[in-house]
């Protein structure tokens, strides 16, 4: 089963990116996903590598949409250094950007449209066993002021994860509608979100990651395109 319809190619389509932005502490991520119907597909995720500098992660995202037909809308962390990268990514001719505060509300307009994509089963996504186990390690809890806060456990991190959740949230009406992530369940919660199909490599096995390059989007086990044009994935951190 595949979540890419086989009548037309991969990388024609609706598309939507998002971006989340790290640097020294956390990594900066980039996912795409493809939009038929209803249906969101995650065709694409990038993790770089701690230290990264952001003109990197920015050519990035220039050779995704020059090689996606066609990005409707990029979305952006522009939370603290964010700003400045949100001005140079519009200056560099990325079309359609926009950055988003990740301030609590919009954390829980952004998760709580993502979260209900998945309950509908609208969200399809390949077997990665780290983005797998960043959406189940994140938790959630309800401030004092009723707000809903995000965390991850020390030692692990979440930038896949919002990335992808940019993503998706990039890929709803221009004003999202959403149900409030607290009616999805208690307060202090993981998200107990356990996928028993990943339909973008069928039903791989638990040891079993299935990744594209973006250049040839052979399996990277096969790909033989030269270093810094494939789509190197980070090392485990």
């Amino acid at each position: 089963m595949s979540a890419i319809p086989s009548d037309k190619p991969w990388n024609v389509g609706t598309f939507f990116i998002g971006t989340d932005l790290g640097q020294k502490i956390d990594h900066s991520a980039v996912a795409a996903v493809r939009k038929d119907a209803d249906v969101v597909s995650l065709v694409h995720l990038k993790r770089f590598k701690l230290g990264t500098e952001y003109g990197v992660v920015l050519g990035h995202m220039k050779l995704l949409q020059r090689t996606l037909q066609t990005v409707h809308r990029i979305y952006i962390d522009r939370t603290g250094v964010g700003e400045f990268f949100v001005e140079q990514a519009t200056r560099e001719d990325l079309k359609n950007v926009k950055g988003i505060m990740l301030s609590l509300p919009e954390k829980e307009n952004i998760m709580g449209y993502m979260k209900g994509n998945m309950q509908k089963g609208l969200l399809r996504i390949p077997y990665d066993s780290e983005l797998i186990n960043e959406i189940n390690v994140e938790r959630y809890e309800q401030t004092q002021t009723g707000q809903t806060k995000f965390t991850h456990p020390n030692g692990t991190h979440d930038d896949r994860l919002w990335a992808l959740a940019l993503a998706v949230y990039a890929s709803g009406p221009a004003i999202t509608r959403y149900v409030p992530f607290a009616a999805f369940g208690h307060i202090s919660r993981p998200w107990d979100y356990r996928p028993k199909e990943y339909p973008l490599s069928g039903n791989a096995p638990p040891n079993v990651t299935v990744h594209r390059c973006m250049v040839c989007w052979k399996p990277y086990l096969e790909c033989r395109c030269p270093p810094g044009v494939r789509n190197e994935r980070s090392p485990p951190s």
